[in-house]
């Protein structure tokens, strides 16, 4: 196995306040390109912190976070802005499209800070919806699509990039099983196509369906097992 695309090294969040709140305690986490791991856990139990923090979108108040061998604490924002756009993908639940614009487009702003011109973004855009079975919806805005193919757009949109690490935060949660076993199996094609992926979940079937579990409790790790495959 290569080394990890990611690395957790002993972090932990505390939020300030009256009563401060440590919603992490000493993490200590890898991933591996190709591989699709699990992060559940109940309500208030760290994720979505851990999420915020593995994608450079918060800073730990200790420890480190490492990707591809560079520790996102010692660069700017600036820096860290351009390292996710350049290695992560996201998909949230919520979808986050744009109503005025159609699905191509909506994918298409995947790439709006890594430098491509506009008629190479709307080609790769097209390149990612069809990947995802949309090929035929490219022209539907949000408002003309189902949830499943709205959260398939998203997907698109995280993939267009090629990133190194895809973090999908509860991507099932909105949709009904069968459509949510879609999605769950374009996850795996983008571990299949070399990803590191990332699910944030608290469904145990979709967590038992993946290659590794990681358990939080109380922000600290309780347990972490390959799953049979």
């Amino acid at each position: 196995m290569s080394g990890p695309v990611l690395e957790l090294h002993s972090v932990s969040k505390t939020y300030a306040g009256h009563q401060p709140v440590e919603a992490l305690h000493e993490v200590s986490l890898q991933v591996h390109a190709g591989e699709l791991t699990a992060v559940v856990g109940a309500s208030g139990s760290g994720k979505t912190t851990m999420l915020s923090i593995m994608g450079t979108l918060d800073t730990p108040s200790s420890g480190e976070v490492v990707v591809a061998g560079v520790e996102a604490g010692r660069l700017d924002e600036a820096r860290r802005s351009a390292l996710r756009a350049e290695r992560f993908g996201f998909v949230f639940q919520q979808f986050f499209l744009l109503p005025a614009f159609n699905a191509l487009d909506n994918v298409a702003t995947g790439l709006l800070y890594a430098g491509v011109g506009i008629a190479e973004r709307r080609r790769l855009a097209q390149h990612a919806l069809e990947r995802v079975g949309l090929g035929h919806r490219l022209h539907h805005r949000p408002g003309e699509l189902s949830g499943g193919e709205q959260q398939r757009v998203a997907i698109a949109r995280a993939l267009v990039g090629r990133p190194d690490v895809l973090f999908a935060d509860e991507p099932t949660g909105a949709l009904d099983s069968t459509t949510g076993a879609g999605i769950v199996e374009l996850l795996r094609e983008a571990a299949d196509d070399g990803a590191a992926v990332v699910v944030i979940t608290h469904d145990e079937h979709i967590a038992g369906s993946l290659d590794h579990q990681v358990g939080l409790h109380d922000g600290r790790i309780v347990t972490t097992q390959a799953v049979p495959s």
